[in-house]
Order: structure tokens, then sequence, then C-alpha cells
């Protein structure tokens, strides 16, 4: 192959082009927007208070509890099934302040949703809907079981 001045140009451009794009994603993930706290009237389940709730739709979810530094638990939740999550709170001295949500068996898949962890004594409910290609995550903070 004949390097030429033109095909020089052209290559640096394209890894120019590339380079940004991968840096606009990386900033994007990096700036991913927490959804407001969202307080509703519901009381946590019995014996389930303090924890998370998840409750994936057609597809496999991905709940992310991190704390501060993106540090924590993720774990895959299989298609039409609930898990309560005891680490909501954090274990040890590890606080979790997020809990992000991906679509997909792929842990490292793009976030769709991200929600505030409540105060302790307070559990959240979260029901994933739509489409793995169109996913739709809505959570909601519970009240203390009575």
């Amino acid at each position: 192959m004949k390097f030429t001045a033109k095909r020089v140009v052209v290559s640096a451009v394209v890894a120019g082009v590339a380079v940004v794009a991968v840096g606009a994603t990386v900033i994007a993930t990096a700036a991913d927007p927490v959804s407001p706290e969202v307080t509703g009237s519901t009381p946590a389940d019995a014996d389930h208070e303090n924890e998370g709730k998840y409750t994936a739709g057609d597809y496999v979810l991905t709940v992310h509890e991190l704390d501060d530094d993106g540090e924590g638990t993720s774990t895959a939740i299989g298609p039409h099934t609930t898990y309560y999550s005891k680490t909501l709170h954090g274990n040890g001295n590890r606080q979790h302040t997020v809990v992000k949500f991906s679509a997909g068996p792929d842990a490292d898949g793009p976030i769709v949703f991200s929600y505030p962890v409540p105060a302790p004594g307070r559990a959240v409910g979260c029901v994933a809907s739509g489409t793995e290609a169109a996913p739709q995550v809505r959570c909601e903070t519970e009240l203390p079981a009575r």
C-alpha cells in the first residue's frame, strides 16, 4: 500500500473523529444524571425494610448499587423476576448513594436510569418495563413498614 499525503490526512481525520466520539461517550457516561427521589405513600414489604426491591420486565435488568466512587455491587435479574437487595445502604464501610440500571445481560452496558439511595430506614421499589432496546425503569422511595 502506497502512503500518499491524502491518505495520511484522511487517516488522521478518521482517527481524530474516533477519539472525539469515544471522549463524548465517556463524558456522557460520567455525567449520567440521577433522577430526583420520588417518595410514595406505599410502605415497604414486611420484612424488607431498608432494602431495595427490583422487578425486571421482559429482559434482564442489571442493578448497580454504588457509592460516590462508583464502587459497589451489581446484580443481574432475570426477566419477570423480583429481587430484594439487603445491601441497598451498603455493607461494612461502603455506603451506597445511587442505584443505576442497565438493560441486558452485559453488566457494562449503558446506564438507562439512575436513582438516589434513600435515607436509612427507607426502602426503594423499582420496576422495569419496555423492551431491552427501549428500557424504562421507575423507582419510588417507600416508607418504613408498619
